[in-house]
């Protein structure tokens, strides 16, 4: 870590004390801060994220539409067994509390 680094990290935490003990209002802790960061990154230090990028596919190599209902688990199918479940569960549930209630 840099000196400038160093000094800014000094900076913040400073500032997190004043917030934190009430000396400051949330307000200023947040423009007193960005002004910090924006110190740090007029320096040349980096603070922005590198975004990733894709390497380019082949013309060839196309999508698969047959894929998508395989990744999100069936499609039409899977919808009724996950309603089947659910109202099996609902059943089960209700059963129960008939048996609670009305052995009492």
């Amino acid at each position: 870590m840099n000196e400038r680094e160093q000094t800014v990290n000094r900076d913040l935490s400073l500032l997190d004390e004043a917030h934190y003990g009430g000396r400051i209002a949330r307000a200023e802790y947040r423009a007193r801060r960005r002004n910090v960061l924006a110190a740090l990154r007029d320096s040349h230090g980096i603070t922005a994220r590198k975004a990733l990028v894709q390497p380019p596919r082949p013309a060839d190599a196309r999508v698969d539409e047959d894929m998508l209902p395989v990744l999100l688990g069936g499609g039409a199918r899977s919808s009724r067994m996950l309603l089947a479940v659910f109202a099996a569960g609902a059943l089960v549930c209700a059963l129960l509390l008939g048996l609670l209630f009305f052995a009492a």
